[in-house]
This record gives structure tokens, C-alpha cells and sequence, in this order.
């Protein structure tokens, strides 16, 4: 900024007009021109900026310098709702709604603690708030980054309690068998698989590979954020393609479930493996989680989260002694993020033996 900012007659409405690295930023909301006092408020607050600016303690954001806090923060409205419409999550779809119920601008550190204040007192959680200033975060300017941190104490999330034993998950396996039929195969590819929920809804014959016993995940069937009951396609998390080998039995609990649909009429060899019921469209997260709490109820097994499977899996898997770089790469994780995320207690522990005179039998050499 090499020179103090400027006023600027926007049909009626008083702006303040910032040039920034050589780029025009606007500050609105400021009155109207026709009114001295509005005049001559902007013209206060011009030399506010320029002041800050010669000191060395200008907001480049030009967040604090917002006259109110009765308003929209439009800017970071507009952030949120383009990364929204990119990544279509409904993390981010509910910072956004969130911000958009609130209603006012955070300008500086005190409105963030009010914000933050009355999201508790909505009834959001600890980590919950987190998630939306994380949110913020990451659409707003790098000089505004502070205002959004926050000293709420969030327990991390253990994925420990989500880890079912290898009773539990047979006793499961068996009780879908008998009461959810038409689920079991899902759940028993999931719990053997440990693939990514959007990999299961979107799994097609195709992508089984039945001679050699493997999976080929190429695609995801996600969830739109800005609307729950449309799914699009997209590729992996990662963006990447993997093979998923699974045994025997996964083979001939798929290959007797792609009878079934056969016998329904309801196959095709490039659809979906595994469909709702009655509409025979898409399966979704909601429908999962209650065929999965039912189960457990029967099983007199506290409740779990459908990321159980993942977890379950890849917790046994390397509890068992398999290389955590082939997990990971299976997984489509990092080997790092594996250990830290899905290295749980099972237990399956394996003793170590030391060979003593005791429990030995020594030869002598004549």
C-alpha cells in the first residue's frame, strides 16, 4: 500500500477503497454518501488504516478494520461457500451454515471468543467448534489465520473403542448372517477388506477380479455435502489406484451374493455389488449404521461407529504380523499415518520364548 486509501461513490454507497500488492480491496458497509457523518467516519477510519500501515501493525485482511459486527462476514461467507461447491463436504457445508446462521462479522479476536461462545451455548461440542474454525482456517488470508485459534480443550478421538475382538466380530458376522441376509456380504467384504465407506457404496462386479482373488479400487461413490440424498462419482481419496486382495472366503461369500441378485434379476456386470433392498439403488451411511447398530444390539456388543470395519481390520491385520508399508499401500494411507491412526490393541499378543538349559536338551560332543 503506497498511499492512504480512497473513497469511492458506489451508487449512493460509501466504499473504502485499499490497494493491496497492487490488487483493489474494498471495504463496504461503510454509510451512505449523500451523509457528512458517514463521510466523515470512512475518512477516520482511512486514516486509521493508513496510520496502522506507516506503524507497521496493519491488518492486510482488513478484517479489523470492519465498521460493525452486525452483519454478514461476507468475505469469509464467500470462502467458505466456493470450497464448499469444489469439495462438496459437509464439514465444510456446515462451517459455512454455521457462520451464515450467526450472522455477524468476526473482526478481531474478542468477536471470534463471542462466536465461539454462542456456538457452545447452540449446543455444539468442543470439537465440533474446532471443526469450523479448522474451516476458517483454511479459506481465509494468511494474516487472519490467528483470529481462529482457540484454546478449547479437545480430546482426540481414539479409535481404540471402534477396534471390535475376533469373538465380537465373528459373533457379528454370525448374527447378520441369520437376521440381515442381505447385508451380510457388505459387512463381511468390509470387516475383511477394510475399504473406505464411499469404496463400498461404489463398488461394481467389474472392479472384482475373481481368478486372481483381488479388488481393483479406481472410484468412490460420494456423498454431495451441499445435498445428502445425491452421490456422485469421484476417484479415491488419495486420487490414486489400488488392489485389495481377498481370500477365499470373500470370494464365495461375493460370488453366492452376485447369485442371489442374478436369481432377482437385479445384475449387472458393470453395477453396483451391493444395493438397498427394495428400491435396489445405492446404499448410504444411515442405512449401514442402523443394520449395524441392530446387529449389535442382538450381540449385546456396545455400540460402535461404521468405521469400525476399517479400524477392525487393519488393527488385526497388523496385530498378525503383516508388513505395515504393504497394509498401508493397501489401505491408501501413508506407512506413518497407519501406525499412528489404526495401530490399536486386539488382543492378539504373541510371547516372546527364550531357550534355557531348563527347556532345552544339549548334546555332548565326544
Amino acid at each position: 500500500m503506497r498511499k492512504a486509501p480512497s473513497l469511492r461513490n458506489n451508487n449512493g454507497a460509501l466504499q473504502l477503497r485499499v490497494r493491496i500488492d497492487g490488487k483493489d480491496a474494498f471495504i463496504n458497509r461503510l454509510g451512505r454518501w449523500s451523509n457528512p457523518s458517514d463521510v466523515a467516519k470512512a475518512l477516520a477510519l482511512s486514516a486509521k488504516i493508513w496510520s496502522d500501515y506507516c506503524d507497521g501493525s496493519f491488518d492486510a485482511s482488513l478484517r479489523s478494520y470492519q465498521p460493525n459486527n452486525a452483519h454478514p462476514d461476507t468475505g469469509l461467507l464467500d470462502g467458505l461457500r466456493q470450497l464448499a461447491e469444489s469439495n462438496r463436504q459437509g464439514r465444510t457445508i456446515h462451517a459455512y451454515r454455521t457462520l451464515r446462521r450467526y450472522g455477524k462479522t468476526l473482526r478481531n479476536k474478542g468477536d471470534v471468543d463471542e462466536f465461539i461462545g454462542w456456538m457452545l451455548a447452540s449446543g455444539l461440542q468442543n470439537r465440533t467448534v474446532d471443526g469450523i474454525l479448522c474451516e476458517f482456517r483454511r479459506v481465509c488470508l494468511e494474516e487472519s489465520k490467528h483470529l481462529f485459534k482457540h484454546k478449547l480443550k479437545v480430546s482426540k478421538g481414539s479409535s481404540l473403542s471402534d477396534v471390535l475382538s475376533t469373538e465380537e466380530i465373528t459373533l457379528v458376522l454370525e448374527d447378520m448372517k441369520i437376521n440381515e441376509l442381505w447385508f451380510y456380504p457388505l459387512f463381511f467384504l468390509w470387516l475383511s477388506s477394510g475399504m473406505r465407506n464411499a469404496e463400498i457404496r461404489g463398488l461394481t462386479w467389474d472392479c472384482i477380479h475373481w481368478n486372481s482373488g483381488e479388488i481393483v479400487i479406481h472410484k468412490t461413490l460420494r456423498v454431495d455435502g451441499l445435498n445428502t440424498h445425491r452421490y456422485f462419482w469421484s476417484s479415491t481419496k488419495t486420487g490414486k489406484e489400488r488392489i485389495i486382495p481377498i481370500n477365499s472366503s470373500v470370494v464365495k461369500v461375493l460370488s453366492d451374493h452376485k447369485d442371489d441378485m442374478q436369481s432377482k434379476g437385479i445384475y449387472d456386470t458393470y453395477g453396483l455389488a451391493f444395493v438397498t433392498p427394495i428400491t435396489h439403488k445405492n446404499v448410504y451411511d444411515s442405512l449401514l449404521g442402523k443394520v449395524w447398530k441392530r446387529s449389535l444390539v442382538r450381540c449385546g456388543i456396545k455400540p460402535r461407529r461404521l468405521d469400525a470395519q476399517r479400524h477392525s481390520f487393519l488393527s488385526h491385520a497388523l496385530a498378525i504380523g503383516n508388513s505395515p508399508a504393504d497394509l498401508a499401500q493397501m489401505a491408501g494411507h501413508s506407512t506413518q499415518m497407519l501406525l499412528k491412526t489404526y495401530a490399536k490393541p486386539t488382543g492378539r499378543i504373541r510371547l516372546p520364548e527364550w531357550q534355557t538349559e531348563s527347556n532345552t536338551v544339549l548334546t555332548k560332543v565326544a
